[in-house]
Parts: C-alpha cells; structure tokens; sequence
C-alpha cells in the first residue's frame, strides 16, 4: 500500500506527516510505503521541523522537500491533502482508492517550537485514527 502526504511546500505538515507515519506504520507491522511532497516545494526542511520530530524519536535527518513528480503519486493508493492550495493542486487520479483532505494549522512561525509541536501531536492523532493504533 502506497500513502501519500501532499503540502504546499512539503517541508512541514507532509514531512513531519511522512516521518510520523513511517515510524507508526513500522511498530503496527503495517506493510506500507510512504511519501510526501509540495506543490510548490522549498528547498530544505526547517530545522525547527526537525528538532520537533526528533523529541519523540521521529528521523528526518535524509529527507528533503519533494514535488509530486519526486514521489510515485500516480500508483499512491492513498492521497491525503493537507493543505487548502494542496487539495486544490494535486489531480485526482483513479487509481487513488482513497483521498482525503486533513485541516492543519500552518505554522508561519517556524521559531515558535509549541506550535510546531501542537500541530506534530495533532498530527500523530490523525495518523493512528487513519491505521486504526490505539
């Protein structure tokens, strides 16, 4: 099964989604690959991303920002949105099985690490409703 995070720049929400989801998946033994990218991706990943991640063992250190062309989106069998300009920006394809869209704050202020570390717990939350942890 191939699960696919899509942002706007696939630097924060899909990147900390991608790694969260990596790791979850592995301690279920869930058999899945993961991926994540912008539509307009930067060129790093912020390292306030990166510091919010690692507090609860999550590794990123390998991945960079990625565009839907970078990741195998056309055969992903999940696509989940995770911003308004994602949704809008990424084409339907029918052989997505599922598609969904999670509302995420942005967080503009990368040096405001609470924030950055609401929206990781939130999405963790989303990510063990998604395979059903708990």
């Amino acid at each position: 099964m191939r699960l696919c995070f899509i942002s706007t720049a696939g630097a924060v929400r899909s990147v900390m989604a991608e790694a969260i989801a990596k790791k979850m998946s592995k301690d279920a033994l869930l058999l899945m690959e993961i991926f994540s990218a912008g539509v307009e991706p930067l060129d790093a990943i912020p390292q306030q991303v990166i510091e919010v991640l690692k507090e609860k063992g999550y590794l990123v250190e390998t991945a960079k920002p990625r565009s839907l062309q970078e990741i195998p989106y056309e055969d992903a069998d999940i696509i989940i949105t995770l911003s308004a300009e994602a949704r809008d920006k990424s084409p339907y394809m029918y052989s997505h099985k599922r598609r969904e869209h999670w509302v995420l704050e942005d967080v503009k202020d990368l040096s405001n690490l609470q924030a950055l570390r609401k929206l990781r717990d939130q999405i963790e939350e989303n990510i063990s409703s998604l395979f059903k942890i708990r």
